[in-house]
């Protein structure tokens, strides 16, 4: 904890060591000559108090901080009744007039530039013994420089207490403090996080405006250089003004400077406060005056993408710590509505993210309920799909979201709904549209076989008719079930039914088992390759029928047997056409072989492309939704569904 301005600083200012490789000058102070609207004379002959009364109204207290050419203590002013701040030059520079007048100059500064981020001056004059002092509100709290690094240590309540938001929302009101001090002629030229306080309830305060330029004064001509060592951060009496590190490249080298030298400091603060590491490096002393003058890679993503930080505030950075002022933001209130802009954005994300987690909560319940096997199933899965989909349109990266909606998309449901049943029976539909046409044409490849049967010659005629009857029927009804939605399934069991007589009665040319099996095999595919168990059951019968109830009939001696066992050998009897042209019936059987063969070929072939169409479209469909799901989602998306749950029932028990 820190109550006033002595606090130790990150990086070093320049001292002897580092001033002979730099052409600048160690300042004496004077009297400087100001615009109107800010008064820094130094002349305490109307303010000076004598022994009595300095000792009656104050009492001095324990020592709060000593910064460069003083130090601060605890005092009670018991003229008002109040503790306040005192700051007194140290002993040992008490001599030295340049040192007195910097000193009154700062009290004078200070005390004029009247905003809630500047500490208020309350008393100016001299001690006792002769010590020029001042008096202050007495602030408490802990300097930005203290939280980066308990945040940098990771600390748990630092964490707590200072999050993005909170530090950008303090940085703006420093921002703020910056511009009016600017608008009244003043440069601050040490600004660093050791000099930026962030009180216990919510204030935030600018300290140590001992260096800073007022107007156009310019400092004096008989700089010396300074050969005492530094050993800490604070801006010693007689070093070069500001801290390296923070400093602007023209303000290291010496130059004319005005208000962008402040908002390069805004620029190296934000830097640190966003990735918890310093812009430039804090030694050797050599080294952060090379980074501050050849220029420093201010992209937060490159140096620290651990840090995740925005590209607009990147951005900010990078403009604000420009090597030459002309590509610097012109204000330091440029800085603060840079920043603003940006926090309403984030405030806007924030409230998203917020109405998605809300619609991920009102999700929770219907996910398990739509996973299970209850009778509600289908209802709560329309719930926690809308409301899972409206989480993800807010939120994209809402990974419990994605994890659910991905839960839903692979796992399907023990009983689907009614729109699902609809949408594969009008598939279902199409295909046996499909297929039914590609029946009719088989059964119509029937008569193609016409030809080598009348070479071969008929033996029964009728029988012959009868069975290109049924055939052709086969054929119209199938037409039919193709252009028809409403008993699609009937009108292709008919037609079914219709060839599967036609080929019973095609066993009387060479038996019930040579080549009616597979004549009958082809005929089921086109009915049971695209309708439920039940309906394939009875496909695989009726064609089953088709050469076993002719078998049957032989075997009861209804009809004439087919075959015949003569010395070994299996002899087909034919009744239906004569076998005296043997070349003929070889035409038929390369034939009918052929036939049959292209036939279950196109069928198998034809299922296959739509198998493979329906995979691509499948595999197509989940990539898609993989691309707007986390990478873990789409990762826990393949494991089993028990463990795609446990991020939601791990939030409820939280």
């Amino acid at each position: 904890m820190n109550d006033s301005e002595g606090k130790p600083a990150r990086a070093r200012p320049v001292t002897a060591s580092t001033a002979r490789t730099l052409p600048f000058r160690a300042p004496r102070y004077g009297e400087l000559d100001v615009p109107e609207a800010l008064d820094s004379k130094v002349s305490l002959d109307a303010e000076e108090l004598t022994e009595d009364r300095f000792s009656d109204r104050y009492s001095a207290g324990s020592l709060l901080g000593e910064g460069g050419m003083g130090e601060v203590r605890l005092a009670r002013d018991r003229r008002v009744g109040r503790d306040v701040a005192l700051k007194a030059i140290r002993a040992a520079h008490g001599g030295r007039g340049d040192l007195r007048e910097r000193f009154v100059r700062e009290a004078r500064i200070q005390g004029q530039l009247e905003h809630p981020a500047i500490v208020p001056v309350y008393d100016l004059g001299v001690s006792a013994d002769g010590a020029a002092y001042f008096t202050m509100k007495r602030v408490r709290g802990q300097t930005l420089e203290e939280v980066i690094d308990l945040l940098v240590r990771g600390d748990p309540e630092a964490r707590a207490a200072y999050s993005r938001r909170r530090l950008l929302t303090a940085f703006r009101s420093v921002c703020l403090a910056v511009d009016f001090a600017h608008a009244r002629g003043v440069i601050h030229r040490d600004l660093k996080p050791g000099n930026i306080m962030l009180g216990d309830f919510g204030e935030v305060y600018v300290l140590d405006w001992g260096v800073a330029k007022v107007g156009d004064a310019a400092d004096p001509d008989d700089a010396r250089w300074i050969d005492a060592p530094v050993s800490s951060g604070a801006t010693e009496a007689g070093a070069v003004v500001g801290t390296p590190g923070y400093m602007a490249p023209e303000q290291l080298l010496g130059g004319a400077i005005d208000a962008r030298a402040d908002v390069y400091a805004l620029g190296s603060i934000l830097f640190e406060l966003l990735t918890l590491e310093p812009l430039h490096p804090t030694e050797p002393p050599e080294r952060v005056v090379s980074s501050s003058l050849n220029g420093a890679d201010a992209r937060c993503s490159a140096r620290a993408p651990a840090a995740d930080v925005p590209p607009e505030l990147e951005a900010i950075c990078v403009r604000a710590t420009a090597t030459l002022p002309d590509g610097r933001f012109a204000s330091a209130r440029d800085v603060n509505e840079a920043i603003e802009r940006f926090l309403d954005g984030d405030r806007d994300v924030a409230q998203r993210r917020a109405m998605a987690a809300r619609h991920v909560d009102a999700a929770r319940t219907s996910v398990d309920r739509a996973l299970s096997d209850a009778d509600d199933a289908d209802r709560h899965r329309g719930t926690a799909m809308r409301e899972l989909g409206r989480a993800i349109a807010l939120d994209p990266d809402n990974g419990d979201a994605a994890q659910a909606m991905m839960a839903l998309m692979t796992k399907a449901p023990s009983r689907l709904p009614l729109e699902a049943w609809r949408e594969i029976e009008r598939g279902r539909q199409h295909t046996r549209r499909v297929m039914a046409r590609a029946a009719a044409v088989a059964y119509l490849s029937w008569f193609l076989y016409a030809p080598s049967l009348l070479v071969m010659g008929f033996r029964d005629m009728t029988l012959a008719v009868w069975a290109s009857l049924f055939m052709g029927a086969a054929a119209i009804l199938s037409f039919e079930a193709s252009r028809r939605a409403r008993r699609q399934l009937l009108l292709s069991f008919v037609a079914m039914s219709a060839a599967s007589v036609a080929i019973a009665i095609s066993t009387r040319v060479f038996g019930p088992f040579i080549i009616t099996p597979i004549a009958a095999l082809v005929n089921v595919v086109a009915v049971a390759m695209n309708n439920e168990r039940r309906h394939r059951v009875l496909a695989g019968a009726i064609g089953m029928a088709s050469f076993l109830v002719p078998a049957a009939l032989e075997w009861c001696g209804v009809l004439a047997p087919s075959y015949d066992f003569v010395d070994g050998r299996l002899v087909v009897l034919p009744h239906l056409v004569s076998f005296d042209r043997p070349a003929a019936v070889l035409v038929f059987l390369l034939l009918a072989s052929v036939g049959v063969t292209l036939t279950a070929l196109a069928y198998v072939g034809w299922l296959r492309d739509s198998m493979s169409m329906l995979e691509r479209r499948a595999q197509l469909r989940a990539w898609q939704f993989r691309q707007l799901a986390p990478d873990t989602a789409t990762h826990l998306a393949f494991q089993p569904a028990e463990s795609v749950h446990l991020p939601l029932r791990r939030r409820e028990q939280r």
